[in-house]
C-alpha cells in the first residue's frame, strides 16, 4: 500500500526546451557539477548527459553555411559574360 502511494506521488515532469538549455548552460558555461544540478532539479544525471549529446549532435547544423540561391539578374549576367 505504501509503495502505491509513493508511485502516485511521483509524477513525471516534462521540462521545456528553455529549461533544458538553462541546465546545460549552467554545466557547460558556469562549471556547475552534473550531480549537483541533477539533485537540484530532481532529474537523473543520465538525462542531462542525453540532452548534452542531442545538443552537440544537432549543433553542426548551426555552422553549416548554405550558399544563397543565385538571383535571376545574376544568372543573366553570367549568361551575358559567357556569350
Amino acid at each position: 500500500m505504501a509503495e502505491e502511494n509513493k508511485l502516485e506521488k511521483q509524477k513525471r515532469r516534462r521540462l521545456s526546451a528553455e529549461e533544458k538549455v538553462k541546465i546545460l548552460s549552467e554545466i557547460l558555461l558556469k562549471g556547475r557539477g552534473l550531480s549537483e544540478l541533477a539533485d537540484e532539479y530532481k532529474i537523473h544525471p543520465n538525462k542531462i548527459l542525453e540532452w548534452r549529446k542531442v545538443l552537440f549532435e544537432s549543433a553542426t547544423g548551426i555552422f553549416e553555411q548554405k550558399r544563397p540561391d543565385i538571383t535571376e539578374k545574376a544568372k543573366q549576367r553570367k549568361i551575358d559574360v559567357l556569350e
